[in-house]
C-alpha cells in the first residue's frame, strides 16, 4: 500500500463537510449536476471513511470463474489491504478465504494464482484442504485440548453473476449480487451471454489518482473521440448517439451502435443471440463501487479498481472474448493475437492514464470553477448519488 499522502488543501477536510458536499451535489437534479466534490478524492478522514463503508461492505469483483476452472485453482487478491483467496472445490464450488493462516495470521498463499492440492503456511507448516479446513498442526498435540476441527482459514461470502466472481468482506452483506443488477441483466447485458467468454489476458496497473477518478472516466464516453485517437474512438460512434441507462443504487451504463456492422466491435456471423443493433453496440457499465466493464459483441474488457492509498489505486483488468472468435484463431496464431489485443489495451490505458492522473491533480487545486456534466455524462452523477448513499 502506498503510505506517501502529497496534503493539499483538502487533506485535512472534515469527514462531515465531504459527505454534506457529496449530499449536496447528489441532491441537484441531472440538469444541475457539476462534478464529485474535489475534497472526496483528497481528503484523509473521507478516504479511511469509504474503506469501511464501501470496501469493507460491499461486493467487490476479483476475478472471472474460467480463471479458475480446474480442481485446486486459486487466485489472491487484496480488499482494503486485506488479503482474500478464492479456490475451486472438488464439487466444482468456488470458495473464498482471508488469505490469513489460523495460527498467528501469517500471509497463507503468496502467489498471485496457481493450482495445489493442499496449502501449507510457510511459518510453522499448518496445513489446510481446498475447503479451509485445518489438517495438519505440527507439535499441536503438545497443546492441551486442541482441537485441529475449530481452528480453519476465515471463511468469506462469494457470488457468481455472468461469469464474474464477487467476493465480500461483510458478514451479512445487504444484498445479494443477482437481485440488485437483475434489471441490468434482464434489460442490457443479459443478451450477450458474458458468461461464455472465454479469459485471455488478466494484468494489474498502478496510477498515481484516486481510485475514484478512474470510475470518472470509464463511465462517460465524451472524452473517448478526443482521448482515444489509437483506439476506442476508430469505432466512430457519434456522441449524439449515446444512451444512458435507468439511475439505480447498484448499478449505471450506456451504450452506443457503431457504424460498421462487420469487423472489429460487431457480432461473429456464428452469433445467433444478439439481434438488430445490438450486433454492434457497445455497452459501458460500472457495478458500484469499482467494477467496471466494456461489453462489446466481439469482447469485453473489465477492470476491478482498488485504493492503494488516497492518491494511488491498483486496477486489475482483463480480456475475454466469445467462444465464436476464439474458435478462429489458429493455434500457431493464438500467442500473436493475444499479444496484439494486449498491446491494444494497453495503449487504451496509456491513453486514459493521462487523464485520470489528470482529474486528480486539477482536483487538488483550492480555486476552482462550478464545473458542469455534458449530457452522456450522467453516469458520473449517478456515482455521485451512489457515494451519496452509501457515505451518509
Amino acid at each position: 500500500m502506498s503510505l506517501e499522502i502529497y496534503l493539499n488543501h483538502y487533506s485535512n477536510s472534515p469527514l462531515k463537510s465531504v459527505i454534506k458536499a457529496i449530499d449536496e451535489s447528489a441532491k441537484k437534479s441531472f440538469e444541475e449536476a457539476s462534478p464529485i466534490p474535489a475534497a472526496a478524492n483528497h481528503s484523509v478522514e473521507f478516504y479511511n471513511h469509504e474503506q469501511e463503508r464501501i470496501f469493507n461492505q460491499e461486493w467487490i469483483c476479483i476475478a472471472r470463474t474460467d480463471e479458475v476452472p480446474n480442481t485446486g485453482d486459486f487466485l489472491t487478491h487484496d480488499i482494503a489491504g486485506t488479503p482474500v483467496v478464492i479456490i475451486r472445490q472438488e464439487s466444482n464450488e468456488i470458495l473464498g478465504f482471508v488469505n490469513a493462516c489460523a495460527h498467528r495470521f501469517t500471509c497463507l498463499v503468496p502467489k498471485l494464482a496457481g493450482n495445489a492440492f493442499a496449502f501449507t503456511c510457510p511459518n510453522h507448516a499448518w496445513t489446510y484442504g481446498l475447503d479451509g479446513s485445518l489438517k495438519h498442526a505440527p507439535f499441536m498435540e503438545m497443546k492441551t485440548n486442541f482441537d485441529i476441527e475449530k481452528h480453519h482459514l476465515k471463511a468469506l461470502l462469494i457470488e457468481i453473476w455472468e461469469g464474474f466472481i464477487y467476493i465480500t468482506l461483510a458478514k451479512n452483506p445487504n444484498k445479494k449480487v443477482s437481485s440488485a443488477l437483475e434489471g441490468l441483466r434482464k434489460n442490457i447485458v443479459g443478451q450477450y451471454d458474458m458468461g461464455s467468454y472465454q479469459t485471455i489476458i488478466r494484468e494489474s496497473m498502478s496510477w498515481d489518482a484516486n481510485w475514484k477518478n478512474l470510475i470518472e472516466n470509464f463511465t462517460e464516453s465524451y472524452h473517448v473521440p478526443i482521448a482515444h485517437q489509437k483506439t476506442f474512438a476508430n469505432h466512430k460512434k457519434p456522441i449524439e448517439d449515446y444512451i444512458c441507462g435507468e439511475d439505480s443504487d447498484h448499478y449505471c451504463y450506456h451504450y452506443a451502435p457503431q457504424e460498421s456492422e462487420s469487423g472489429p466491435g460487431s457480432a461473429h456471423l456464428n452469433n445467433t443471440k444478439l439481434k438488430g443493433k445490438w450486433r454492434r453496440t457497445m455497452v459501458d457499465f460500472c457495478i458500484f463501487p469499482n467494477h467496471l466493464v466494456t461489453l462489446m459483441p466481439d469482447y469485453l474488457w473489465w477492470v476491478s479498481v482498488m485504493p492503494d492509498g488516497i492518491g494511488c489505486f491498483k486496477a486489475t483488468w482483463g480480456v475475454a472474448v466469445p467462444p465464436e472468435i476464439l474458435a478462429e484463431v489458429p493455434t500457431a496464431e493464438y500467442g500473436a493475437w493475444v499479444l496484439q489485443m494486449a498491446d491494444y489495451m494497453n495503449t487504451a490505458n496509456s491513453e486514459d492514464k493521462t487523464l485520470v492522473q489528470g482529474l486528480y491533480r486539477g482536483s487538488s487545486s483550492q480555486l476552482l470553477p462550478k464545473g458542469t456534466l455534458h449530457p452522456i455524462e450522467k453516469n458520473l452523477w449517478q456515482f455521485t448519488k451512489y457515494l451519496s448513499r452509501i457515505s451518509s
